[in-house]
């Protein structure tokens, strides 16, 4: 200290504000630290220009570090990496659950022929009451894009308002805990929609007939039983890509039945009898493409026979969806992407763009190997009502991103079909 240099000294009013502030200070992070105390995201950036599948997904906050889940095809079995114990893995099992929605019993998640008792299961009994249904927990997803990368966040919690949980929402807005979707393609009971083991899947019928038939599952008024919705779709695969850690869902989880077809109605051209894989676990697949694949406790999320959704129109180009019910299938109310798809020709996607309302093909020109590795099908000049993940005869341009925007809703072919969603009872 040179000479002449003054030390200045705070009185003791200034050092009791100064201790005040960081007290504050200190204060809000440890109530910033409660709030997030237990929060997860598990996030995936996503980079349109990397072609390469697996190299263009890169994780994010709570995910850096993870091993990402496969199917093994050598061993015959199923790598979940690092996701077993993470809530929607973890906690997403197969369950019977009755026409008014209740949930009556857990099945064996090893052998669906089982109740998680051990003791006989209903899964292919077509007197039960009711259907074979996956539980999905909640999920809250942000999806948005900056630039050139777009990106998917899931959290356990709806971390702030851009995260939403649309498959989990019901018509007057309330949030369900889960959300059941068939564990099966849907089979005509003479009644109904079911989702049950052992049965042949639906085919032939246009759209109507098939909301109509899901519809039937209701009682008393109720209107839990539908279709599976665009929402469905989107959060399924939104969990598929960040836990999978690639834009390849044939590569990753199986190829499914998708080269099948044989020209004969009395084998039903090749769409597989539901249970195939009763005994496979939770997740499930071939590296063959004439067997079924499983995600989450569902059996042909692509491949067999296309799933007619609600939620998603093409009108004459524009794409057009609504989130949450009740839906219809004109696309009048819903919400227009800014998507249109009038000069874009059939081909594997190759651009898409990742909004709350999903991730929506833009353009083609990609591969069987490359970017998407699945198929856009289209036809601008229709209302089209979406079909997804492909057929026994789609091959290699089947998978969890392949649409197809090209059918209207009176069209009924051997190849589409439709499957069960039903929401957790307001009461629940």
């Amino acid at each position: 200290m040179a000479k002449g240099d003054r030390i200045y000294i705070a009185d003791k009013k200034t050092l009791d504000e100064v201790k005040a502030d960081t007290t504050g200070i200190l204060a809000a992070v440890q109530d910033i630290d409660s709030k997030f105390a237990g929060i997860k995201r598990y996030g995936v950036k996503i980079n349109k220009n990397d072609s390469n599948p697996a190299t263009r997904v890169t994780y994010l906050y709570d995910a850096v570090g993870m091993n990402p889940a496969k199917m093994d095809f050598a061993s015959g079995a199923f790598d979940f990496g690092d996701w077993g114990d993470i809530w929607f893995v973890k906690n997403n099992y197969p369950c019977m659950v009755k026409y008014d929605g209740t949930e009556d019993y857990k099945l064996n998640p090893n052998d669906y022929t089982l109740k998680e008792d051990g003791t006989e299961s209903d899964v292919a009994n077509s007197d039960y009451a009711g259907n074979a249904m996956s539980a999905i927990p909640l999920v809250w997803i942000s999806q948005y894009e900056v630039g050139n990368y777009e990106y998917i966040i899931l959290c356990n919690v709806q971390y702030d308002s851009s995260y939403h949980a649309y498959a989990h929402t019901r018509a007057d807005g309330t949030i369900m805990n889960v959300k059941y979707l068939s564990m099966f393609k849907g089979g005509y009971d003479g009644t109904r929609l079911r989702s049950l083991s052992g049965i042949q899947p639906m085919y032939s019928q246009n759209a109507q007939t098939e909301i109509n038939r899901a519809a039937a599952n209701n009682q008393d008024g109720a209107d839990i039983w539908r279709t599976r919705s665009w929402a469905d779709r989107n959060l399924v695969n939104c969990l598929l890509t960040v836990i999978g850690k690639s834009d390849n869902s044939q590569g990753v989880f199986g190829q499914g039945n998708t080269t099948g077809y044989v020209e004969d109605a009395s084998v039903y051209y090749g769409v597989l009898q539901t249970g195939t894989l009763n005994d496979k676990g939770q997740f499930f697949g071939y590296n063959t493409t004439v067997e079924q694949v499983k995600v989450f406790h569902i059996e042909g999320w692509w491949g067999d026979q296309w799933d007619r959704v609600v939620g998603l129109i093409m009108d004459h180009g524009k794409v057009k969806v609504k989130m949450t019910p009740p839906y219809n299938l004109t696309g009048e109310g819903y919400t227009d992407t800014g998507v249109d798809l009038s000069a874009v020709a059939n081909g594997y996607t190759k651009t898409t763009t990742m909004r709350e309302f999903g991730r929506i093909p833009t353009g083609t020109g990609g591969s069987a190997s490359t970017y998407l590795c699945d198929y856009l099908y289209l036809n601008a000049e229709i209302v089209a009502v979406a079909l997804v993940g492909g057929n026994c005869s789609g091959g290699a341009i089947c998978g969890a991103a392949y649409l197809s925007v090209n059918n209207a809703a009176f069209n009924a072919y051997w190849s589409i079909g439709a499957a069960l969603s039903c929401e957790q009872p307001s009461a629940a």
